[in-house]
């Protein structure tokens, strides 16, 4: 599976399985939907393309949204995002999403630090994918930070902020911390019942096992 590519949709992927391919390879603990953030920086922070802006900046981005070649392109974006303005930010974010497809960690984090997204959406986005990120360089508590950061960003959208609280959950589970894990899967049971409806996994089992587990420590 690619980092990028996982075979299931967050909610749909046991926890446990998540958990024990990261214990066998790090790369292989992109939890909750890389993908859909992804997505959403890309969809999204079109609406940042400033018509007023660095008008080299706007030049460059538009070759390389055209750019057939993926290294001319990615070379076109990183001129882009030197340049500043909104298009600027626009192609950070599109730095960072190419740079954590190659596995280039810290390389991405560098651009989606410097990414600045005024939509909400967008920004959640730039934050889930920078907790990724992290989660490979398996510095865990910077990847918390950054999906609290995606949820405060989101402002309690029905469908990003479940997707961050069950990184999170399978994060505090590698962690040992179940009472966070259960934690964090209450919150989606009680506050966004339409998601836990929506998706194919039984999230209550996973928070009573995370219960559990608690007790018997």
């Amino acid at each position: 599976m690619e980092n990028n590519k996982p075979a299931q949709s967050p909610a749909e992927q046991p926890a446990e399985d998540i958990m024990a391919k990261a214990q066998a390879n790090k790369k292989l603990i992109t939890i909750a939907g890389v993908v859909i953030a992804a997505i959403v920086v890309v969809a999204l922070v079109w609406i940042f393309v400033s018509q007023n802006g660095n008008r080299k900046a706007d030049e460059l981005i538009a070759k390389a949204d055209l750019e057939q070649n993926d290294s001319i392109a990615t070379k076109l974006y990183a001129e882009a995002a030197e340049a500043g303005f909104k298009s600027g930010n626009r192609a950070k974010a599109e730095m960072g999403i190419r740079l954590y497809k190659e596995g280039k960690y810290q390389d991405a984090i560098k651009y989606l630090d410097d990414a600045s997204l005024g939509d909400e959406i967008a920004a959640a986005g730039v934050e889930a994918l920078k907790g990724d990120c992290y989660v490979n360089l398996d510095q865990y508590d910077k990847a918390l930070g950054c999906y609290d950061d995606a949820i405060s960003a989101a402002d309690k959208n029905p469908q990003i902020v479940p997707l961050m609280l069950i990184k999170k959950a399978n994060i505090y589970r590698a962690q040992g911390n179940f009472a966070a894990e259960a934690k964090a899967y209450k919150e989606i049971i009680d506050e966004y019942p339409s998601y836990v409806q929506s998706t194919q996994t039984d999230l209550r089992k996973y928070y009573e096992r995370a219960q559990a587990a608690a007790a018997q420590k």
